[in-house]
């Protein structure tokens, strides 16, 4: 009888805690709710980044949403960004509100800040929602042939996910097609992403692209003037390639030996 009455006080205390958390949770995003909708530009943006701290550790702050989507029209740069990454987390489970926020994505994606213009062109990628690809194709398009290297290596990437979601879209609007033309760019970042990006349509089942000697030539020399993460890239590529003769093989290994040497053992 004592075990029974122990055991239905501790289911008691376990609702009333749960009851009081709930409570708390609740309180703090009313706190934000109205922080986020305050006059004052520095505490919206403070607002901002604690409902991203409480994504990060897994607190549910869905709820804010369309509270968050409001800051969105914003020149600062560590907000958009932040305002970005809870827009990707949550697009999935509520893929009708972002919608809302395709002007903006559009208006970023032709910013003249080519660090906007190539974050706008992610983060729709990154978003993953079909709703949100008959907007992104225009954006798309024009970073492809952007002015700076760094939104067209964005672009590119970007690229992948579109396949990954509609490869009709990404055909028939010829992304494939410019993400191939890419391997020819004069920026070697964009060539390595480039490389990445069909790379990664292949794994998906496509058959996208195929290592020629041509493209292998480019690809030798674009190794020596990438980053780290670009160089990894375009050797797991090369790894598939089979040289036509003995002498084609020998010229790619002197090419890579110095790749050996590097201090980073990814490379």
């Amino acid at each position: 009888m004592m075990n029974a009455a122990i055991q239905t006080r501790i289911a008691q205390l376990q609702i009333v805690k749960a009851k009081v958390l709930a409570a708390l949770r609740k309180g703090e995003n009313y706190e934000l709710k109205t922080e986020l909708n305050s006059e004052y530009k520095e505490r919206r943006k403070e607002a901002v980044r604690r409902v991203i701290a409480n994504m990060t550790v897994g607190k549910d702050v869905s709820g804010l949403f369309t509270d968050v989507l409001k800051n969105m029209h914003t020149d600062d740069l560590e907000s958009k960004k932040l305002i970005y990454l809870y827009l990707i987390n949550y697009a999935k489970t509520q893929p009708d509100l972002v919608i809302l926020a395709i002007n903006t994505f559009v208006k970023d994606a032709e910013d003249s800040n080519p660090l906007i213009r190539a974050l706008a062109i992610r983060t729709m990628g990154c978003l993953q929602v079909q709703e949100v690809l008959d907007y992104l194709c225009d954006p798309l398009r024009k970073c492809l042939s952007d002015s700076n290297p760094y939104v067209r290596k964005t672009a590119v990437l970007c690229v992948a996910k579109v396949y990954d979601l509609n490869r009709g879209i990404a055909d028939e609007n010829g992304f494939v097609e410019a993400v191939r033309n890419a391997l020819g760019d004069v920026n070697m970042m964009v060539v390595s992403n480039a490389m990445s990006a069909l790379a990664e349509m292949n794994s998906m089942g496509g058959d996208v692209w195929r290592l020629e000697p041509q493209i292998v030539s480019r690809l030798l020399t674009a190794v020596n003037e990438c980053v780290e993460w670009g160089q990894i890239a375009i050797l797991e590529a090369l790894i598939e390639y089979e040289p036509r003769d003995e002498k084609e093989a020998e010229n790619i290994c002197e090419r890579l030996l110095p790749r050996l040497q590097h201090a980073n053992g990814s490379v």
